[in-house]
């Protein structure tokens, strides 16, 4: 054969991926349906928060170090900026607790502050009386089309075949391996990697992987008062405001001014849609939040622009072998809208798992296998 694996997908997931496998000596070829490091799915947007107090829960810390490793190795333009992270929410607010709770098992170095103390360090936020705070000083953020761009440019001088524009319609495993279809040719390796993003579901629909692709809106203004919104004033943040709904944003980046998004907000889509940018109704909505917790944060609007979560039933990550096919594919799908700060650690377990078979991290909380169960008959 001509390749021993076929990546399908070249965001973040599947550049990591790409790059992982040849740099083990595989000879990889990387399909990408439009341009790299593109505007369609779920890896742009200039900035993404890292952080490890991670109230999703404590079982991905073993991954995160690992990631905090690899994207310190990364050029500095890539790597982890280190402006912190700050949670913020009522006493009772999941997004809170569960942050504490993962800093106090596995030892993540955070700071409890009052909304006074909050309002006091960080100017630019305006906590009730009623509400709490978690910094995390070593989290921050880094940026995804950059990081794409790398990542798939190394893959390439590393010997893989990277190429765009190039639609996967369907793959099956054959006798001797996996043969991939796009438009133009089938294509055939001994491995298959699935990092489809949002349009995994089109292609793993025989896999019994449940997936949702919703919409999101980020917003980016520039502030009326740019001093209070600096990264040195200003970390990265998540603000549980109810029960499923939270606010995140980051410090002032040049001229894209302070980013904002809704986490929980937005409707389920068809990937294959041109997204359209924020409407003027997600724009007011927007500013409104931000009038009553960051004043003076949505000043001229920048831009608005989609982005897609592609979502499972539990929000955890789809990350491993798919039983009963010899081994050959692996799945890395259904990031949730958490799972870019994991990109070069992912790459790094799909290599283990297509060149050895298995890898040092306990996956079996985010196995392929585990919606069988709930399936309907």
């Amino acid at each position: 054969m001509e390749h021993d694996v076929i990546v399908v997908g070249v965001g973040g997931m599947g550049a990591a991926a790409a790059d992982a496998l040849a740099g083990r000596g595989q000879r990889v070829l990387a399909l990408e349906q439009f341009g790299l490091a593109h505007a369609r799915g779920s890896s742009h947007g200039s900035t993404r928060i890292v952080r490890q107090a991670y109230f999703e829960s404590p079982d991905y810390l073993p991954l995160l170090r690992r990631a905090y490793q690899l994207w310190d190795a990364l050029p500095p333009a890539l790597a982890l900026h280190r402006v912190g992270c700050l949670v913020l929410g009522h006493a009772d607010s999941p997004v809170l607790t569960g942050a504490a709770a993962t800093a106090a098992r596995c030892g993540v170095a955070v700071q409890t502050l009052t909304a006074a103390e909050v309002r006091r360090r960080f100017p630019a936020f305006r906590p009730g009386d009623d509400e709490a705070a978690l910094l995390e000083p070593d989290a921050g953020f880094v940026r995804p089309e950059l990081t794409v761009a790398h990542l798939a440019g190394r893959a390439r001088q590393r010997g893989a075949r990277v190429l765009t524009d190039q639609r996967v319609l369907a793959w099956e495993v054959t006798g001797d391996g996996v043969a991939v279809r796009t438009r133009d040719a089938v294509h055939r390796a001994a491995r298959l990697v699935l990092a489809a993003g949002a349009w995994t579901p089109a292609l793993a629909g025989s896999l019994g992987i449940p997936i949702r692709v919703e919409r999101r809106v980020m917003h980016f203004f520039t502030p009326s008062e740019p001093g209070r919104f600096a990264p040195a004033r200003m970390p990265t943040f998540i603000w549980d405001l109810a029960a499923g709904d939270s606010l995140y944003g980051f410090p002032l980046d040049g001229a894209d001014g302070v980013k904002v998004g809704f986490h929980n907000r937005g409707p389920v889509i068809d990937p294959d849609r041109l997204q359209p940018d924020g409407s003027a109704e997600e724009v007011d909505e927007m500013r409104a939040v931000l009038d009553r917790h960051l004043p003076g944060a949505a000043g001229r609007l920048v831009r608005s622009t989609g982005c897609l979560y592609a979502s499972t039933p539990d929000e955890d990550f789809v990350l491993g072998l798919v039983p009963g096919l010899d081994d050959r594919v692996v799945v890395a799908a259904g990031f949730s809208g958490h799972g870019f700060k994991f990109v070069p650690v992912v790459g790094e377990v799909v290599a283990d798992l297509v060149v050895e078979g298995t890898t040092p991290f306990d996956l079996g909380f985010l196995a392929p296998t585990r919606f069988a169960a709930t399936a309907d008959p």
